[in-house]
């Protein structure tokens, strides 16, 4: 994306497509919205930022998509892209707002300049005229939950930020198998609390009852979703 704003110019030259579209897709919780933010901060041209608070009625993305020709290169990031219309025809009706979205990204009028990244947790509800059409979703990234190797960097990342002594994480990895990002920090965020709590340094003992709880929690808001996964006590 970085780079094709910096070389845009050298695309026009060869009369090649101007724009591109992204699609960034995964789980909740695993980095998708970090991504869009940080390369908002280091791209060096026009960003818009479009969630579904910004658009009420028809006509507004279409406003959006000129804004964005105007003041091109411009970079429009469009967060949960399936709450803003773009959901299947073929299993949820027409949906007001698809059409134009197909046309923006896509239409008559051309979107040279403009480079669109959207994401969504739900790929499989999104129209195939968004999700499998060159020239409007050129590329789609799977942003996956993390593997073993990628956990224990995340958790030593936020380990950093509070004082800790004697944490064994290779038992703290394993019990955190099928768990996005998010919810690590949230382990670090409980054994930090639970710390303040006791008056201790986080330790092992702290880490493993802060990891029990929060898998609890993710037990329960499995359940309540009606998909029930049991987690193996790493404490057994």
């Amino acid at each position: 994306i970085i780079d094709f704003i910096k070389n845009i110019e050298e695309y026009n030259k060869r009369r090649l497509p101007m724009s591109r579209g992204i699609l960034i897709t995964g789980p909740p919780g695993t980095g998708k919205t970090l991504c869009c933010e940080t390369i908002m901060n280091v791209v060096d041209c026009t960003a818009i930022y479009v969630t579904s608070d910004s658009i009420e009625q028809t006509g507004q993305i279409k406003e959006i998509y000129d804004l964005a020709r105007k003041l091109s290169p411009t970079l429009v990031v469009i967060e949960d892209i399936d709450t803003l219309g773009g959901l299947d025809r073929r299993d949820k009706g027409n949906h007001p707002l698809l059409g134009e979205f197909l046309n923006c990204l896509s239409g008559v009028g051309g979107n040279d300049g403009v480079i669109t990244i959207a994401t969504t947790n739900y790929p499989e509800n999104l129209d195939v005229a968004l999700a499998d059409r060159p020239g409007r979703f050129d590329l789609r990234i799977e942003f996956g939950l993390p593997n073993a190797e990628l956990r224990r960097f995340i958790l030593e990342k936020y380990l950093e930020e509070v004082e800790n002594k004697n944490i064994k994480l290779e038992k703290i990895v394993k019990g955190t198998e099928g768990m996005s990002g998010a919810y690590l920090r949230e382990v670090i965020m409980v054994a930090y609390m639970i710390s303040i709590e006791k008056g201790e340094i986080i330790n092992q003992k702290i880490m493993e009852d802060a990891l029990k709880t929060v898998k609890e929690l993710k037990n329960n808001v499995a359940n309540s979703y009606g998909v029930r996964k049991v987690l193996e006590d790493i404490y057994s």
